[in-house]
């Protein structure tokens, strides 16, 4: 497997970040570590996971060289569902988001439709946030996102609030980084919704 390399989507994300400070945060798939970097910086405690020990090696290399271990846990492991409570004020993840063909990796394989790993990620990082907790992510119009998410979003039993926080348009493709929150009483599983 190989370490995904900053791109134009890890640094739209990053320039998002920067409003979201003083905060235990959690990054699905720290990657290259340079998201789990910037969020370390500027919160007060940071969980990184990734399924990739190469990638956990790497950033705790990156997190080494700033001097931030006492604000990082860095967890080898295949998902969040290793995490049962509220614990996080901000939750954060750069998925694969390229619809699946015989040329993606899975570094790059978002599922089908490519947005089933998004979808996946938020439906489990909605259960672990706390009640005024965010969930911060990006998406690709080439997986075509908004048609699945509007419909998560107008479900009246989702108590779901989606915001698009920033934007960039590429030669071939538009980049969204995506605000996810839930009210109070939140218990709706978007993925058995997503069945109906």
């Amino acid at each position: 497997m190989n370490i995904y390399e900053p791109s134009h989507d890890t640094y739209l994300l990053i320039d998002t970040l920067k409003n979201f400070h003083d905060l235990i945060a959690l990054e699905i798939g720290v990657g290259n570590g340079l998201i789990t970097q910037e969020l370390a910086m500027v919160n007060d405690f940071v969980v990184g996971i990734d399924i990739d020990p190469k990638a956990i090696d790497f950033t705790n290399q990156r997190i080494k060289k700033m001097h931030l271990t006492n604000r990082v846990d860095l967890l080898l492991g295949d998902g969040i569902s290793m995490f049962n409570n509220q614990f996080f004020d901000l939750v954060v993840f750069n998925p694969p988001y390229l619809p699946h063909d015989q040329y993606t990796d899975i570094s790059t394989d978002g599922g089908i439709y490519g947005i089933e790993k998004t979808l996946y990620w938020l439906n489990l990082s909605l259960n672990i946030i706390k009640s005024d907790g965010r969930v911060i992510f990006l998406v690709s119009d080439l997986s075509n996102p908004f048609y699945i998410l509007d419909r998560l979003q107008l479900d009246e039993l989702s108590s779901i609030k989606l915001n698009i926080l920033s934007k960039t348009k590429l030669f071939f493709e538009t980049l969204y980084v995506l605000e996810a929150t839930r009210t109070k009483n939140y218990t709706y599983n978007i993925l058995n919704q997503l069945e109906d």
